[in-house]
């Protein structure tokens, strides 16, 4: 096996561990510890995903901190001491107390294993993120099932080492990597200049906002469900089952359709998909309600792995930060679901277990077609979908054999100094400014000034406006040599 192959093999397996991990232990009811209430009867999921929040705020303050390889480090030792930390302390006492203190270390879990993982992953090219993605899911949902088949033993010792196995999975494949790279890959990035002004495009914040609203939703009906006649309607093991589904959709959509187009496509089926679910409940809920409770967490799911896909594409194209934008990703989606829960535990307190599956219906759809025609329309999903055809774009431009060549004649032409021309080689092949300036051994505030002198003498106002006349001037060359 080389070292390509041995890489990826790495990623997926360490990436993999951290949905085992969350299956066996955070998704209520966990099937390894059964329900689990903190004081006040409080379900588990109600602490760990706001404690989640808390701690991916924190993230999202320390960014340039963790955007490092020392950040990146830190991060997975979190999870290898957090991680078999919240097994031990939930297999030494049942108490509500020390449930409380299993869901702090599990939120730390979480958060540190979903942001290092995403932060390696979202760097690959157009396509490869959101197949790493679900294949991931995929193989966490095969060894959680697999735990689950071999007994409790074995589902408490692998929600032990996943974590540590997945630390140390991760701290080899970045090693290696940045080894044969000569790169960080927690490199923090500026802020692009065509952004919204909460730091990313218009259509990605509608994305954000859909993210909460749907997992919203797959929260409300799980919550619900969980805890009732319908339990087997959701739940860690149905919700692994379809993320086996649903890798194999996206896969699907990406072998039979020109790099990620196909996409696109899989999103509009995704209301639909939600839409089908309620139908079934509220036609037949006794006698079809695992299915129904298999399309809904199909739909969420689905739209959980294109949206992460698209947050990586904004990232490659904008050069912003990734670890931002996962720590929003994540904190879009947990908000939702801990609005769910937290709904469901107030309603429940107040009416009792006299809720209506035609009352969940009722809020699920309504917040189903708000999402699908009021946020996320065609129009944010075609931005999204332009977004992708500017990063192939740019990948075609870097993977040109002649590309060094050309750029130096493109310089020449555009009369760019020595130091620009050099920074313009960074730029195209798609470095940050900040990678710009610790290569060139400049400041990062001179490395700035190179690239907006060269937008100026190129006569563009950012980095794809200024590939898309890179890719003109290599056509013109080309031209001669075709003829």
């Amino acid at each position: 096996m080389n070292n390509v192959h041995r890489l990826s093999f790495v990623r997926l397996i360490g990436f993999s561990l951290f949905w085992t991990w969350l299956f066996l232990v955070a998704v209520s009811p966990s099937p390894t510890f059964g329900q689990l209430l903190v004081p006040w009867a409080i379900p588990f999921e109600i602490p760990e995903v706001g404690f989640r929040i808390a701690f991916l705020l924190v993230a999202l303050s320390l960014r340039h901190l963790l955007a490092t390889r020392m950040g990146s480090l830190a991060l997975a030792a979190i999870c290898v001491v957090a991680g078999p930390l919240t097994t031990l302390t939930l297999c030494l006492s049942p108490l509500p107390t020390f449930i409380l203190f299993a869901s702090v270390l599990a939120a730390l879990t979480d958060a540190a294993m979903f942001l290092m993982w995403l932060c390696y992953f979202g760097y690959s090219k157009i396509g490869q993120t959101a197949f790493f993605l679900v294949i991931s899911y995929a193989l966490g949902s095969v060894l959680c099932l697999a735990a689950i088949a071999l007994g409790h033993n074995a589902m408490v010792a692998l929600s032990a080492a996943a974590p540590i196995a997945s630390g140390i999975a991760f701290i080899a494949a970045t090693r290696n990597d940045a080894a044969a790279q000569g790169e960080s890959l927690f490199e923090p990035a500026d802020r692009p200049s065509n952004v919204s002004n909460i730091g990313m495009p218009k259509s990605l914040v509608f994305a954000s906002i859909a993210l909460a609203l749907y997992a919203f939703v797959f929260a409300f009906f799980s919550a619900r469900t969980a805890s009732s006649e319908y339990a087997f309607s959701s739940g860690p093991v149905l919700q692994a089952l379809c993320n086996i589904a649903s890798a194999a959709i996206i896969i699907s959509a990406l072998l039979f359709s020109k790099k990620s187009s196909g996409l696109y496509g899989v999103y509009r089926s995704i209301p639909l998909i939600f839409a089908l679910g309620f139908a079934l409940f509220a036609v037949a809920p006794n006698a079809v309600s695992s299915i129904a409770g298999a399309c809904i967490m199909l739909a969420y799911l689905l739209f959980e792995a294109l949206s992460l896909n698209d947050y990586c594409n904004v990232v490659k194209t904008n050069d912003s930060s990734l670890l931002k934008y996962m720590a929003i990703a994540r904190l879009c989606a947990s908000t939702g679901i801990f609005v769910g829960w937290v709904l469901n535990f107030g309603i429940l307190h107040i009416l009792g277990n006299k809720i209506e599956p035609e009352f969940l219906i009722a809020i699920c759809l309504v917040v189903v077609v708000a999402t699908s025609t009021l946020a996320f329309t065609d129009r944010a999903l075609n931005d999204l979908r332009n977004i992708a055809d500017n990063r192939i774009a740019q990948e075609d431009i870097e993977q040109r054999p002649d590309k060094q060549l050309l750029v130096k004649e493109f310089a020449s032409e555009q009369n760019l100094s020595k130091r620009e021309t050099e920074v313009l080689e960074y730029l195209i092949a798609g470095r940050t400014t900040q990678y710009i300036a610790s290569k060139l051994f400049i400041a990062e505030s001179t490395a700035r000034t190179h690239v907006h002198k060269i937008y100026a003498k190129t006569d563009t106002h950012d980095r794809m406006n200024l590939l898309d006349s890179f890719e003109e001037f290599c056509n013109r060359r080309q031209q001669p040599h075709q003829n």
